[in-house]
């Protein structure tokens, strides 16, 4: 193998040392990064919202553009902190109840359950003897044991409230210093722009320019028509939870189906279906009904809506969906099964705007001369 060829390879070697490098940043110091400049980025959102607002106070309204930034990230801040704090309320009362109305809960459905199989067997003659015996004398303790792990899950919650509390200080000097840094970026933006201009390569800029421009065009319209859907599933939803099924903690409930509706194959089934089977068992067959219907109501207005909202830019296929899920899911959780999507919308557009295009045509050359080596003649 002559010397060129060799370099050629040091080369490749180089750019995909470089590449996984970047990668392994990305999976694991960039969540820890984010997650410790989070008031630097909450103060970049809040400069975005604001900046436009602050335009059009400066062209129309001749304010200056100091007073005016002053005055519309006052307002901004004043109006998420006050919707933040009304949502929080809200979902806290909602999950106070809940939780308090857990076990007398359990209990109802354990039950129900007893006295819907009891009757079941009584016809059809399925369940045997055995079995009965066991749950008969199993089902005291099991009701022990889910009284003990609601009462403990309660104890837990109680330390962690008052570490809340105690951190409170420290959520007041995140809270101005973000505001600071929010004036700043919308007040004086220069102070960010002219270092960037002066210091950063050309070739990063380059590449930060088409990699939002790419995360825009995927994310943005994913999530925008996703929040769109789910807004329409959830006002559904509480219609039907409050006006039909007259379901205690109905808004919450309807909350948490909507929010499944953002997993693929999945949606609002993953909270109907086990509803409808738990109706079936105690005997609300109208309730079983409603909810069967429910899923069809909403599995057809999220088919209706998504063709309209999502664009064909954005499209994936079924096959790559499943694959960042499970990646997504295997990384972190509950959450990657939502955030896997995304992500690997993002990855295809860099792949299909050639930004992996040296390192694909490094590894088959790397490949090809590899075969080649390891061929020989005895």
């Amino acid at each position: 193998m002559d010397a060129e060829r060799k370099e050629l390879h040091k080369k490749i070697l180089v750019n995909l040392l470089i590449t996984l490098l970047a990668i392994l940043f990305v999976i694991f110091a960039l969540p820890g990064l984010l997650r410790f400049f989070l008031p630097m980025i909450i103060a970049w959102v809040i400069a975005l919202i604001a900046n436009p607002i602050v335009h059009f106070l400066e062209n129309r309204i001749r304010i200056v553009r100091k007073h005016g930034s002053a005055i519309v990230i006052v307002s901004v801040v004043l109006l998420v902190a006050l919707a933040i704090v009304v949502l929080i309320n809200f979902i806290a009362h909602q999950l106070i109840s809940f939780s308090k109305g857990l076990p007398d809960f359990y209990n109802q459905i354990i039950v129900s359950l007893d006295v819907s199989l009891g009757e079941l067997h009584e016809k059809f003659s399925f369940i045997p003897d055995s079995i009965q015996e066991i749950i008969g004398k199993n089902g005291s303790r099991v009701k022990e044991m889910a009284n003990s792990f609601f009462q403990s899950a309660g104890n837990k919650v109680l330390p962690s409230v008052g570490s809340m509390a105690s951190s409170i200080i420290d959520m007041i000097v995140l809270t101005v210093l973000t505001l600071m840094l929010s004036y700043f970026l919308v007040a004086r933006p220069e102070i960010i722009k002219e270092p960037v201009r002066k210091y950063m390569p050309q070739s990063v800029k380059d590449f930060w320019n088409m990699a939002m421009n790419t995360c825009i065009r995927a994310v943005g319209a994913y999530f925008k028509a996703c929040f769109k859907i789910g807004i329409v599933i959830f006002l559904i939803l509480v219609v039907i939870y409050v006006g039909v099924l007259r379901a205690k903690y109905a808004v919450m409930l309807a909350l948490l189906t909507a929010f499944m509706d953002f997993l693929p194959f999945f949606g609002t089934g993953i909270v109907l279906t086990p509803w409808a089977l738990y109706c079936i068992l105690t005997g609300g067959y109208l309730d079983a009904v409603i909810l069967a219907l429910t899923y069809v109501i909403c599995l057809l207005v999220h088919r209706l809506l998504e063709p309209k909202l999502i664009s064909d830019s954005v499209e994936i296929s079924p096959l790559a969906i499943l694959v960042s899920m499970f990646i997504g899911y295997r990384l972190i959780g509950m959450l990657g099964l939502i955030l896997g999507i995304p992500v690997g919308m993002v990855l295809l557009s860099f792949i299909e705007e050639g930004v992996f295009s040296n390192q694909i045509k490094g590894i088959r050359l790397l490949i090809e001369d590899i075969n080649a080596y390891r061929k020989y003649k005895l």
